[in-house]
This record gives structure tokens, sequence and C-alpha cells, in this order.
């Protein structure tokens, strides 16, 4: 079922809670306030690519060259924790296996970020895609888990091919509901994914 959100009732709420926390003495020390800002989320799913060079090298393969993505996942209060949850197997954005390592163990509930890294500092454009995929994927398991997905964080120089593979599994820029949002004060999409660079400079909130 689609979700509905209003917006401008949840903006509201937000800074009155704000006030009314600073008025009683309820906010936390700056630096963990300031920390809560920087990752509203309580916990970071990461991605890493790397291609693997010799797996099916033989004449006239097709599956060469391969792309390992290795997923695990980790509290945000504490990255030295980490659970490893899946290894995906990739060839130029198609997917061709999974390991499943472990089940996924966050509470319903728990807010997530979706971290890409590249193990390589000049990526392939497939391990790109590939990325693109795994994020699709792994938005779907969070919403299974209910598990709000707060920001997906991609490589800058990746973020362009990141954007537009989404866009052709199906995603579109929230800008283009501006209208129906202004209209009917209400934001309806069956998931929504708020991508953002690292560093920062850029952003875009996909729907579909």
């Amino acid at each position: 079922m689609p979700m509905v959100m209003n917006m401008n009732r949840f903006c509201k709420i937000g800074v009155f809670g704000a006030f009314a926390c600073m008025a009683f003495g309820l906010m936390p020390p700056l630096a963990k306030a300031d920390d809560q800002v920087d990752k509203p989320y309580d916990w970071v799913i990461q991605i890493q690519t790397r291609r693997l060079e010799r797996q099916f090298e033989y004449k006239n393969s097709k599956l060469n060259p391969i792309e390992k993505l290795e997923v695990l996942w980790y509290p945000t209060k504490d990255e030295n924790k980490k659970t490893e949850y899946q290894y995906m197997y990739y060839h130029d954005g198609k997917p061709y296996g999974l390991e499943k390592l472990h089940k996924l163990d966050i509470d319903a509930g728990d807010g997530v970020a979706i971290e890409v890294k590249h193990k390589d500092n000049n990526p392939s454009e497939a391990e790109k895609k590939d990325a693109a995929n795994a994020i699709f994927r792994l938005a779907l398991d969070s919403y299974l888990h209910k598990n709000p997905l707060v920001a997906v964080k991609v490589p800058i120089d990746s973020f362009n091919a990141i954007s537009d593979r989404l866009i052709e599994f199906g995603f579109h820029d929230s800008k283009d509901d501006g209208d129906q949002i202004d209209q009917q004060n209400t934001f309806k999409a069956s998931m929504t994914i708020g991508l953002f660079s690292v560093p920062e400079g850029k952003h875009i909130s996909l729907v579909r």
C-alpha cells in the first residue's frame, strides 16, 4: 500500500518537539546532537564493490569479469561492530549469485542508511551498475524488515551513474511531482530513495 505523509504536519511536529526539548532541558549534549543531525539513523548497511579479475577466465567466457559486492552492517555509533550480511556477484550490472552469510538482525523501526564504497579508487562502470542494483535490493530488504531507509550515500564520482541506473529501474525525481505535492499537501510513493554524494555536493530524491 502506498505510503502517505503529510509534509507540513511532519515539519511542524519536528520543530515543536525541538523547542519543547530545549525548554525543558531535554536536549542531548551539543556533540551528540550534531551527530544525530549528520546521521539521523541507527544502522549503516555498507556495500563494497570490487572486480574479480580471474573468475571465469577462460576462452569465450561471457561472464568475465565478475564483480563481487560485500554487504555488511554496523551500528551508527560504532563502526567497529560490523556484521557480514551477504556477498552478491554481478556481471555488468546483472546479478548472477548470492551468498547469504547472516540474517538481517536489525530491530523493526530502526532507521538505516545504505553506504556504497568501491575497493578500487577507479571503479568500472559495471561496478556502478552493480551498486545501483544492490541498492534497490537492499532498499527492498529494509522495507520488508520495516526499517525506514533514511539515506543512501555513494561516492560523488559514481553519483550520476548510480542515479541514472535507478531511474532505469523505474524511479523518478520527486521534483517531477512538485505540482501534485503543492495542491494536495501529500506525497505518495511505494518507495523513496534519498541519494546523497560523499563528499557532499549532490542530492536527489528518487521515488517509485
